[in-house]
């Protein structure tokens, strides 16, 4: 898989501060945890429109919108400790 970093890692936090990802529209989602974490998207209003499960120590690229942001949790509620999630966001070039 090759790779091609746009920006530095952000490091994941809870619904109140939802992250654009530098207006990312490509996204390279790591989960640094021995547990699964919930990945949430939302517009640009943090209205969530989307979520999925990230198995422990996994990684997916996620496309989106640029307005749209991502956070992630620790459970389906979207809470947890900030200092617990241990997911990074990462902007990418579209990759194949």
């Amino acid at each position: 898989m090759l790779i091609n970093p746009l920006s530095t890692l952000v490091a994941a936090d809870t619904a109140t501060n939802a992250n654009n990802i530098s207006e990312a529209r490509c996204v390279l989602v790591v989960n640094g945890s021995d547990g699964k974490r919930v990945v949430f998207l939302t517009d640009a209003n943090d209205v969530a429109i989307g979520s999925f499960t990230l198995p422990r120590y996994a990684m997916v690229k996620v496309t989106k919108n640029s307005t749209e942001k991502l956070y992630a949790a620790e459970n389906l509620a979207g809470s947890g400790s900030a200092g617990d999630i241990l997911v990074t966001f990462t902007k990418i070039g579209f990759t194949d």
